[in-house]
């Protein structure tokens, strides 16, 4: 991700100024403090990120609100009782894009001298977000014996901030034109004019209309008859300077639900079926889904999942690519991944924007900083990593789906990104991929640990650039090996040899440059004096894989991750507990993530360490079930699993989060070992295994190429047995006992 810790990366710049056109200036971030007990709502672009009452509250310091594209159109949003805000009970936003949240009163006295007791009302909150409105039905119940006269505020507030100023990254920005609270007939209209040149307006609608309306506060005035029920409605839409509303048949929010579900339902149909014996893994396979469809970003034609809420609610070149990969399940989200980022490969060469003519971006930033180039996110290319995976995915994709078309589409687009790797990517001319950060204002580290201290040497000094990581040079490895495929698809047999040739000349140079013979392990990277960073990592495991990791080497990296120091009993952590930076609350060196864990665990199935992989699985999948509705965080601590029994939630971690949401979808392709290769019209099932709290699963709907066919797995002792229930086509299913070769 970009911005990482919110005082890590702020820490490694403070004083540094941006040298865009306003002349912004870093400081150390006072931004949001916690998101972990919250509820988000979803539709394309727009979200709404509330406290358990449903409540943003004035001058919250947690970044609640409402946004649209990196700004917060809605900065207070509280339903206040008597003066005071109501007792929580109940919240749920299982439908992704609705929420109910029901609530009830404390002791009252009404300044009549009226006593309410406690738990005589009810509040029941239901909102439905659609693509540019939010629309609340807020329905009173009296189950007093006696009338109450009650007074209800709600306190609205806009600050249009950018998501850079609240979280901390830009303190000094000479903004645009925050305009008073006005009304309007019976809206309530609050607007900002940016410096940008775009206006922006939230709207906000009442029925009926409150008796008192005072800038962003309206009171009703209620006298609840007893046994009674009161509805209240509040609509509120988005709008940008040239942006048109969509156009929405009704307001009533049973349809609203119904179109919305509709929609969802459309999304999951085409996708494979997923079933087990274990009912908390059939749930966590369907929040990953239903995930990955709130995150869904972008206009229709191009949607891409937004990498996470509420900090990263846009597109992401490394994020997007991974989640692509994690998901292949959904063939249609890596192709529409992979056209949108080849749209925005870069053509020239621009140090503020640390773009290179064909490489792969790494974010796309629409408020306002990003628009005045305060900041240089309006694309970004900051990444030494997105431009291997991009082609990594589009040879995944062509694997799944033998669609050629796609694959000749974007042929200029891979010729490009191996260019770039071979010219821009490799700084320093020695064959490996190094990252140097050229943008004032950009990344210091440019792997997927992006935070300003996740590279080090073992004495804690940070590593000095060009810096050439573990992990990207498997990346390396694997695209020149898929690219030698997607070459030979298209006849061109001179440059598949090419690309083999350069893949095992790449996996020689590797070993001899990073292993480290005294730990029996990988170096996590290389300084800009080609001095291995000798710390304990996760990202050897990354490497695995890739496959660039010679076989007799292989079961040593992996007997070293599984070791205490890394593997904390829920997953491995992104440094060892001996390492001198490590801190088990640290964003890249010490937390767990469990996009890195998957790829852990697809490494190990590589190379037939499946006792391994199956005490990997079950780490995650315990750690599932302590999330929130099986809602699996962007990282969580990396505290032993012996010394709290449950696993502990880092504070501002995004959730959802697209490719930790996928995470359980890639060890399910792992522990099922399913390999597709539809050009050959062949579905490969490598050493299937299921853990212990898995005894049966069966996959409906699984396609490779215009194919689908379903299996069941059931696992009898310590063995996993693999039925074919049903294949359409010509497809055949062949069962192997080593990884197919690339």
């Amino acid at each position: 991700m970009t911005e990482a810790n919110p005082f890590e990366e702020i820490q490694s710049v403070v004083g540094e100024r941006l040298v865009g056109p306003h002349n912004a200036q870093y400081a150390v971030a006072t931004g949001a403090q916690d998101i972990r007990d919250t509820i988000v709502i979803k539709q394309r672009d727009l979200f709404l990120l509330t406290d358990l009452n449903g409540n943003v509250p004035r001058e919250n310091v947690n970044a609640l609100g409402l946004y649209y594209q990196d700004t917060r159109f809605l900065a207070a949003y509280e339903l206040v009782l008597e003066g005071i805000p109501p007792t929580y009970l109940l919240s749920t936003g299982e439908m992704q894009f609705a929420e109910v949240q029901e609530l009830t009163n404390p002791d009252l006295r009404l300044p009549n001298g009226t006593i309410v007791p406690k738990e005589t009302i009810t509040f029941h909150r239901e909102r439905v977000i659609s693509p540019m409105a939010l629309d609340e039905a807020l329905s009173i119940t009296n189950f007093h014996i006696a009338d109450i006269p009650l007074e209800l505020a709600i306190y609205f507030d806009a600050d249009f901030k950018d998501i850079f100023e609240l979280r901390g990254f830009v303190t000094r920005f000479s903004r645009g034109v925050l305009h008073d609270p006005i009304w309007n007939s019976s809206d309530l209209l609050f607007q900002y004019d940016g410096t940008d040149g775009v206006t922006r307006k939230t709207t906000v609608r009442f029925e009926p209309l409150p008796a008192i309306r005072n800038r962003g506060q309206v009171v009703y005035s209620l006298n609840l008859a007893a046994r009674s029920t009161v509805t209240l409605r509040v609509h509120l839409t988005v709008e940008l300077t040239g942006t048109s509303l969509p156009t929405v048949s009704t307001r009533n929010l049973s349809a609203l639900v119904e179109r919305g579900n509709a929609e969802y339902q459309h999304w999951l149909a085409p996708q494979p079926k997923i079933t087990s014996d274990n009912h908390v893994w059939n749930d966590l396979i369907k929040r990953s889904r239903m995930d990955l469809r709130l995150l869904q970003s972008g206009l229709p034609t191009e949607p891409y999942p937004a990498a996470g809420i509420p900090w990263f609610a846009t597109l992401f070149g490394r994020d997007s690519l991974i989640t692509g990969y994690e998901n292949l399940w959904d063939p249609v989200q890596a192709a529409s991944i992979l056209r949108l980022l080849a749209s925005y490969q870069g053509k020239v060469v621009d140090n503020w924007h640390d773009e290179q003519p064909g490489k792969i971006m790494h974010e796309l930033r629409r408020g306002e900083l990003a628009n005045c180039d305060v900041v240089p996110f309006n694309p970004y290319y900051g990444t030494v990593d997105s431009t291997p995976l991009f082609i990594i995915l589009l040879a995944e994709y062509y694997r799944w789906t033998g669609d050629i078309e796609l694959v000749r589409t974007l042929e200029s687009n891979l010729a490009a990104a191996l260019s770039w790797m071979e010219t821009y990517g490799d700084v320093d001319g020695d064959g490996f991929l190094e990252y140097e950060r050229v943008s004032g204002s950009g990344l210091t580290n440019q792997g997927w640990k992006d935070s300003w201290d996740a590279i080090m040497h073992h004495d804690g000094n940070l590593a000095r650039q060009p810096i050439a990581l573990v992990e990207v040079q498997g990346y390396a490895y694997l695209a020149r090996l898929g690219a030698s495929e997607l070459y030979a698809a298209l006849g061109n047999d001179a440059e598949a040899e090419r690309e083999r040739y350069l893949a095992h000349w790449l996996r020689n140079a590797f070993d001899a440059a990073f292993w480290l013979e005294d730990e029996g392990f990988y170096a996590l990277a290389l300084d800009g004096d080609k001095r291995p960073c000798r710390v304990l990592s996760s990202n050897p495991g990354q490497a695995l894989w890739t496959g660039i990791v010679p076989p007799d080497k292989a079961a040593k990296v992996a007997e070293r991750l599984m070791r205490p120091d890394l593997f904390t009993g829920w997953g491995i952590r992104t440094l060892g507990t001996g390492e001198i930076r490590y801190n088990p609350m640290g964003y890249h060196v010490g937390g767990v993530w469990p996009h890195d864990n998957a790829i852990i665990a697809m490494g190990l199935k590589r190379y037939g360490e499946e006792a391994k992989l199956r005490s990997l699985v079950t780490g995650f999948f315990d750690a599932t079930r302590y999330f929130p509705d099986l809602r699996v965080p962007e990282l969580f601590c990396g505290y032993d699993r012996a010394q709290f029994r449950i696993p502990v939630r880092y504070p501002v971690a995004c959730s959802p989060q697209a490719w930790s949401a996928a995470a359980s979808l890639l060890f399910a392709r792992a522990l099922l070992g399913l390999f597709p290769h539809a050009s050959r019209n062949e579905l490969l099932v490598v050493r299937p295994v299921l853990p212990e709290w898995l005894q049966s699963v069966k996959v409906e709907g699984l396609r490779v190429g215009h194919n689908t066919v379903d299996l069941r797995y059931q696992r009898q002792g310590e063995h996993t047995f693999t039925e074919v229930l049903r294949q359409s086509g010509d497809v055949r299913v062949v069962f192997v006992q080593t990884w197919p070769a690339e």
